[in-house]
């Protein structure tokens, strides 16, 4: 890959971190924030932006560059470990979708990725502490901050965040409250108020103190596919019974051209090296084969026009893997285009397919393949 002379690494809600090496005397930046008063430079020359036209609407895709921490000793500027940070953003709707990431000024495809759920139980945290939830201290969940009779009755709100490598939350603000005086809308028995359209003036001498049954909390916070459930719940304190978040540990990317189009029966097309052939097709199912070395692949997709197969996608490894097929050696991929607004089959009988080669992984997180003194996060 071509590197831009001044800086070599790359990554992308990946990112590429200095580690520990002539500056090892220095902290590490890795989970620390850029100063508030740093300086921001809105154009960097040499990186760029491109607008995609994906199946699911239309993303933007960015690259630009973070220092932290740096400080000056001796005359010179010492950026420390961890502290040159590159990124460059993608779409936030995953692959099969045909997402690329601009890396260094480079288009790749964004083939596949793999996740795994980190899972947090029973433990009780004070305001300001940090649970790591990777190995390597590169994610955390935080109690940021809290709050004490915030609506004018004595409950305390807790709010809790995921702190990323880079030193930036994730966009959740996970705010839970569970007290007494709070009707907690997660009991599966909330129904509101109980009471018809129109105004009720709230008074003194209001029936059952309605006033009482306004004051509304959540011990569990949902977003996507986290959550967080609370036990107690104050401004300084917040017993956690469950808290869980997916984390990438690999993704599957190419620099190579994407080859797409819609194919009948009969039908071949060179991708890479390797020859794809359509060896069927109807309204439901089609048989593709994939040649790569010598070798054949044979796979038959079934179910197509069934319609809840759109119904995890793009989001679920099991339910890509049912339109996804690869070489043996995984460099070739194809992938039935299922989010294709049009549907993954024609009206003429043929099977629109995206199709892959060259394709590599980039593991969460592991050397940058071009240059071992960075380090690559894929994530999300």
């Amino acid at each position: 890959m071509k590197k831009h002379p001044w800086l070599k690494g790359m990554s992308f809600a990946l990112a590429l971190m200095l580690p520990a090496g002539a500056m090892a005397a220095s902290e590490s930046a890795l989970m620390q924030a850029p100063a508030r008063n740093a300086a921001i430079i809105a154009q960097v020359p040499g990186f760029k932006a491109a607008d995609l036209d994906l199946y699911l609407g239309q993303r933007r895709i960015s690259e630009g560059v973070v220092i932290r921490k740096s400080f000056i000793r001796d005359g010179k500027i010492v950026i420390p470990p961890a502290g040159l940070y590159y990124s460059s953003r993608i779409a936030s709707i995953g692959t099969m979708t045909n997402v690329e990431v601009m890396l260094l000024g480079k288009r790749y495809s964004e083939v596949d990725e793999a996740f795994e759920y980190l899972v947090l139980k029973d433990c009780t945290m004070k305001k300001g502490d940090s649970i790591n939830l990777l190995p390597d201290g590169s994610r955390a969940l935080q109690f940021v901050n809290g709050s004490s009779h915030p609506y004018g009755n004595k409950a305390g709100y807790s709010n809790l965040r995921i702190m990323k490598a880079s030193g930036n939350y994730y966009g959740t603000n996970f705010q839970v409250a569970v007290d007494p005086t709070l009707v907690d809308v997660n009991s599966g028995k909330f129904e509101g108020l109980g009471l018809s359209t129109g105004r009720h003036p709230v008074t003194a001498t209001s029936p059952e103190p309605l006033q009482r049954r306004a004051y509304f909390g959540a011990s569990i916070y949902p977003s996507g596919k986290s959550y967080l459930i609370a036990g107690k719940t104050s401004a300084d304190e917040i017993e956690v019974k469950e808290f869980a978040t997916p984390s990438l540990t690999e993704i599957w990317l190419t620099s190579k051209p994407r080859v797409s189009g819609a194919y009948k029966a009969g039908d071949t097309v060179r991708v890479g090296t390797a020859t794809v052939k359509v060896l069927s097709v109807s309204k439901d199912s089609a048989k593709i084969s994939l040649m790569h070395n010598g070798m054949e692949i044979v796979k038959e997709f079934n179910k197509i026009s069934d319609p809840h197969a759109l119904d995890y996608l793009p989001g679920t490894p099991a339910d890509r893997a049912k339109w996804q097929m690869a070489s043996q050696d995984g460099t070739v991929r194809v992938q039935v285009a299922m989010l294709h607004p049009e549907g993954a089959v024609t009206d003429d009988g043929r099977i629109r397919l995206d199709m892959f080669s060259g394709v590599f992984s980039l593991k969460n997180p592991q050397q940058w393949p071009g240059d071992p003194r960075f380090t690559v996060r894929p994530d999300t």
